[in-house]
């Protein structure tokens, strides 16, 4: 019984210390005691978390429009004591509440605070100062939400869709084998750039290069061609020219790899060129 219960303890140890969900939502608020500095400092921060992670993010403005008009007073009233900011944030369904907070003490000091909703305490706190009239810069702004927030919250992912018209087929991406056709959709660093390379025995291989955005899907349509059936696109001087593009984008290469059975027409409308290498 003993160990049943030293093994409860330990799971649910490991649950309070996980990671939080990365695209959990995070509301940022402004908060200043008699300071004018560094104004837009709240948007700044949400416009830097939107590019480097994958949260759900309302700033002031967002904030102030689901909230109400007494927001700003009640950011006031709060004062930085986090039970107090943690209403607001549950209030309008946040996880978090980043706190800025302004102050002037001859230099200006900026404090960012992480107040968790659920528990109403303070899970993360950073605290700089800037010279009077200075303005943090995009690296300083990255020192500090780095600090602020874990680092799970900065790894940002999509997703490789890779559907091939033979079963059998090995699949390389970024030069590491994935498996076999059929394959499930392939989870990846991004934003990120992926050379991807399908072959089976008996086929011409299919290579291309995409570029996979954070939180997002790519979908690849890899139809390879038989070899001993070489369409007008598989020849030694059209498959030159597809190179040079599928460098510069990827979206090419699917377009070659992926026609079938189109029929483009000669200029005096009398001559035909199949997608299956026959003139007619």
């Amino acid at each position: 019984m003993t160990r049943y219960i030293l093994a409860a303890l330990m799971i649910l140890a490991g649950v309070a210390h996980a990671d939080p969900d990365p695209k959990r939502k995070v509301v940022v608020l402004e908060y200043r005691a008699g300071s004018s500095a560094l104004p837009g400092i709240a948007r700044l921060i949400v416009d830097t978390l939107g590019k480097q992670t994958s949260l759900t993010l309302l700033g002031p403005d967002q904030t102030h429009a689901i909230y109400g008009d007494h927001l700003e007073q009640v950011v006031v009233k709060c004062a930085g004591e986090a039970e107090c900011v943690a209403k607001i944030g549950q209030r309008v369904g946040a996880a978090e509440v980043i706190l800025v907070g302004v102050s002037e003490l001859g230099d200006v000091i900026v404090t960012l605070q992480r107040i968790d909703v659920a528990t109403r305490s303070v899970s993360g706190r950073v605290a700089e100062s800037l010279a009077a009239g200075a303005k943090p810069t995009s690296a300083q702004i990255d020192g500090y939400l780095t600090r602020l927030l874990p680092p799970n919250d900065f790894l940002r992912f999509g997703v490789i869709d890779i559907i091939a018209s033979e079963v059998g087929a090995t699949v390389s991406v970024g030069g590491e084998q994935r498996g076999v056709t059929p394959i499930p959709p392939i989870k990846l660093h991004a934003p990120a750039t992926y050379d991807i390379h399908v072959e089976k025995r008996g086929f011409i291989p299919f290579n291309t290069q995409v570029t996979v955005p954070p939180d997002s899907e790519v979908k690849v349509r890899a139809n390879l061609q038989k070899r001993g059936a070489v369409a007008w696109y598989a020849h030694w001087y059209v498959l030159t020219a597809a190179t040079a593009i599928v460098i510069g984008a990827g979206g090419t290469a699917v377009y070659f790899a992926t026609r079938d059975n189109t029929i483009i027409g000669g200029g005096n409308g009398d001559t035909k060129l199949t997608l299956g290498g026959k003139v007619q």
